[in-house]
């Protein structure tokens, strides 16, 4: 298994198989070029280098043949040419014996031709000699013969075949070394040979074959299907599949199982990003419908705050005025005198409380922007807490903050505590009687994140998308305007921040949290 764990791994074993064939068939071919010299060796040594009895026997016998040519033996001349082809046909024999003895002495020692073998054949060898050297001394007697009897010719005739029958008889007591003999066990040792090397080819054959066959395989099983299989879930998913994933398409942890999880992971963060895009964009849409509503509580606390501002002052001024006469005329001397100068201070107290609740509508509707200036956004979550301090409705609640450092950041102070008073207003409300509300500032590097909590009576999904819509509250009839929220996400937005509402459930408490850049553009800041 350790050689297949990887694609390298089986890329490498796959290539070395293909090698090992390689390397087997090169090796077979080399070893028949081999038996090929081999029997090229063979067949030089029997045409050139083996010792052949019939060339000496045939030399030899041709120099009794050269005597029995019909010449005219009175003549010199034809004694002469006689003797001179005579002599010829000597030289030859011993050539061909020289010849014969030095293959003799060539040929190498085996379990036919021992030592003492050779020995004797050279010692025999050496005897045909001596009659080939009679022969050469006989030619002496080729001389010009006189009269009409050739008995000395006949003589020499039958010394001559005398000598040529005892060297043909020590021939004939030497072993069997013709060149018949020795191609016959050429042929049957080649056949053997041929036999055996068509043998190896055959099981090369079949061994290449199926390593073949089994490499053809492997390939397509580790690296062909794998790869079809990813491309076609690649494809699927490029199609616009997102939820389709790559299903494991090796038993082993290699590189098609890491593409496989680097695909799904880039599948898994595009469906998270097209996820976060369509929550992006349904905030947005939100966004801009509740923009809308406030543009158009804005245009209606406009026209209805100028409509209603000029008869709150003059219920104001003539209050005040009226006040003063009262108390020119009839002073506090008796107790109707004190009770008509206190509703009439109550008049005017209260259409000032109008006044006021009018212009803040006119704020609200032009979303004016104050100055912004460096502050500390913990010194004024401390003030904040001072000022709900002093409220004894809420003493049985416990506020938690703990930040000792300085966050610096540009911001209008007024409207940033009117901010995070709403936000701690609301969450001490949420809260039951023993409820804890903590409050968390966290510095970032370019912006700051203040989280303000509450273990109250929590949100549902409902609560969580119309939250920050005007008019929208959960609180009994004439405990709220529902404004608060929508002007604490107008002053965020302006502030270039983002105020995001949290909650698991009714019952699970609720989270508000801010998010502030630290500093303001120069457009912002203006």
């Amino acid at each position: 298994m350790f050689l297949v764990r990887t694609i390298r791994r089986r890329l490498v074993s796959l290539f070395a198989v293909a090698l090992m064939l390689m390397t087997g068939m090169a090796v077979i071919g080399i070893y028949g070029l081999v038996w090929h010299q081999e029997a090229v060796d063979d067949l030089d040594f029997l045409l050139h280098r083996s010792p052949n009895q019939e060339h000496l026997s045939r030399s030899i016998s041709r120099i009794t043949e050269v005597l029995h040519n019909s010449l005219d033996l009175r003549k010199e001349q034809a004694i002469s040419e006689l003797k001179h082809v005579y002599l010829e046909q000597v030289q030859d024999a011993e050539t061909e014996l020289f010849d014969f003895r030095r293959r003799i002495e060539a040929l190498p020692l085996t379990a036919e031709l021992t030592i003492r073998q050779r020995d004797q054949v050279l010692f025999r060898l050496d005897k045909i000699y001596s009659e080939i050297h009679m022969l050469r001394q006989l030619s002496r007697h080729l001389v010009p013969i006189s009269g009409a009897t050739s008995a000395e010719m006949d003589l020499l005739r039958f010394d001559v075949g005398g000598a040529v029958a005892r060297a043909q008889k020590g021939l004939e007591t030497l072993p069997a070394y013709q060149t018949k003999n020795w191609v016959v066990l050429s042929l049957e040792k080649e056949r053997r040979r041929s036999a055996r090397m068509l043998q190896i080819l055959s099981w090369g054959i079949v061994a290449v074959g199926v390593t073949f066959v089994g490499i053809l395989t492997c390939s397509f099983r580790w690296i062909s299907m794998p790869l079809r299989k990813i491309a076609q879930g690649c494809t699927r998913i490029a199609n616009g599949d997102i939820a389709h994933r790559l299903p494991p398409v090796s038993r082993w942890q290699d590189e098609f199982a890491d593409l496989v999880a680097g695909v799904n992971c880039v599948a898994d963060r595009f469906q998270q990003a097209e996820e976060e895009l369509l929550h992006k964009v349904k905030e947005r849409s939100e966004q801009l419908v509740r923009s809308q509503k406030l543009a158009n509580v804005g245009f209606l606390a406009a026209g209805v705050a100028h409509e209603i501002n000029n008869p709150l002052s003059a219920i104001s001024m003539a209050a005040e005025s009226m006040e003063f006469r009262l108390y020119d005329l009839i002073g506090l001397q008796s107790q109707e005198a004190r009770e008509i100068m206190d509703r009439v201070a109550m008049i005017r107290r209260e259409s000032r409380r109008c006044g006021d609740i009018t212009a803040r509508l006119l704020d609200f509707s032009r979303g004016e922007k104050a100055g912004r200036l460096p502050s500390d956004i913990a010194e004024l979550v401390r003030e904040v807490l001072v000022m709900v301090h002093h409220l004894g409705q809420f003493q049985d609640r416990q506020i938690e903050f703990d930040c000792e450092q300085s966050v610096i950041a540009d911001v209008n102070s007024a409207q940033v505590k009117q901010v995070i008073l709403n936000l701690v207003a609301n969450a001490l409300q949420a809260t039951k009687p023993g409820g804890t509300v903590r409050i968390k500032l966290q510095e970032m590097v370019d912006s700051l994140v203040l989280a303000i909590s509450d273990d109250g009576c929590g949100m549902d999904q409902e609560t969580l998308q119309h939250v920050f819509d005007p008019f929208f509250t959960t609180r009994e009839t004439g405990q709220g305007t529902g404004l608060g929220l929508s002007i604490t996400h107008r002053i965020i937005e302006d502030h270039g921040g983002t105020v995001t509402p949290l909650s698991e459930g009714i019952g699970h408490g609720s989270t508000f949290q801010i998010r502030l850049p630290r500093r303001q553009s120069q457009k912002s800041a203006a």
